[in-house]
């Protein structure tokens, strides 16, 4: 009966938290100096926090621009399919059992892949599309032992995705289009890489001296049969990539399972809750420690994990620039399910093409 209590009380605290998070637009905005003098001044905290300029934050604005996951979609596991994704693990490719107490694939020499790359959503609340397009990249480039580095798009599955938009988008349904349709290739802003590279130039508080033309950007609509990139010669039909499958790993499978996920396969999709402080962060191992409402959900890509001062922690790319944080990454408590991330983690499993090399 152990698992259908789990089951149970999971399914309980995400309801929970997704009506209390509606709660958010009652505090409208704090001041981000008192909260950053909050956390900065705690001889507890294990973390640090930065104004970023703001002097008021608007976390009505924030919430709808700078994450976007609808949580209530979320699976959990049975029984039966955790069975089922261990015996296709096993399968997938040779398993590492032993895995080192401090491992990141930013910084790892086991691949020449573009893994340390940093992507920015701007303001659109496209995290969903941003990592799954991210952990999508480097696990087929991964795969292909480095000989296919081109980026896969956001941008499209952000303009494609069925439910989905600036607005926020669902896991479960941002995979599926991954199984049935694929996605096609696209680097960043004024990217060349690719046939769908970004529309949404990177704006706002995180990016220096670059304001928004507007609060939220408006969704890019979905080219279906043509590359926006002039300078990329391969067709779209040529051009799209698909998963065979994905599934989520649940806080009952245990730290050591998931970093041997992430150690033999590659970075992974993880989704949490975001409070207000989170957005201040700038260095250190992230805990959550001001604001009762948290603002929403967000999608990020998981790449390692380590241990600092007795402190674990996950090391996680974010996708609001590399003026963020620790240029671009932060690092949250592990072990602990800090903000509901280590209950809504995210694997996928490329299907490779014929031709694996970058173009």
């Amino acid at each position: 009966m152990i698992i259908p209590i789990l089951l149970l009380v999971l399914t309980v605290q995400q309801l929970a938290h997704s009506e209390t998070a509606n709660h958010c637009h009652t505090h409208r905005k704090i001041n981000a100096a008192d909260l950053v003098r909050t956390i900065n001044q705690s001889p507890e905290s294990t973390w640090k926090a930065s104004t970023y300029g703001f002097k008021e934050m608007d976390l009505n604005l924030l919430a709808r621009t700078k994450l976007g996951v609808k949580m209530d979609d979320l699976q959990t596991l049975t029984a039966a399919e955790i069975r089922k994704l261990k015996k296709e693990a096993q399968k997938s490719r040779p398993y590492s059992y032993e895995v080192p107490d401090n491992f990141t694939w930013a910084s790892t020499n086991l691949t020449t892949c573009p893994i340390d790359t940093i992507r920015d959503q701007s303001n659109c609340g496209s995290c969903w599309a941003v990592a799954t397009a991210s952990v999508f990249s480097d696990r087929y480039c991964i795969k292909s032992n480095s000989t296919f580095t081109t980026p896969f798009s956001h941008q499209h599955l952000l303009g494609c995705t069925r439910g989905c938009d600036c607005r926020g988008g669902y896991m479960n349904y941002v995979f599926e289009k991954m199984i049935t349709n694929g996605t096609v290739t696209g680097g960043e802003y004024e990217s060349d890489q690719g046939c769908q590279p970004y529309s949404i130039r990177p704006c706002g508080a995180f990016v220096h001296n670059m304001p928004c033309e507007r609060s939220n950007a408006i969704t890019p609509s979905c080219k279906q049969r043509r590359c926006t990139n002039d300078w990329y010669e391969q067709k779209e039909e040529k051009d799209t990539y698909k998963i065979s499958s994905y599934s989520w790993m649940n806080a009952y499978w245990g730290d050591s399972y998931v970093r041997r996920e992430i150690y033999n396969n590659g970075p992974v999709v993880a989704t949490f809750w975001v409070y207000p402080d989170f957005m201040l962060y700038k260095s250190g191992i992230y805990i959550h420690k001001s604001g009762w409402w948290p603002l929403g959900g967000h999608a990020v890509k998981v790449v390692g994990w380590g241990v600092d001062n007795g402190t674990k922690y996950w090391h996680v790319a974010n996708s609001w620039g590399k003026y963020w944080g620790e240029n671009g990454y932060f690092r949250i408590r592990r072990g602990t399910n800090e903000c509901s991330l280590e209950y809504n983690i995210a694997t996928m499993t490329p299907v490779m093409n014929n031709s694996t090399s970058s173009e």
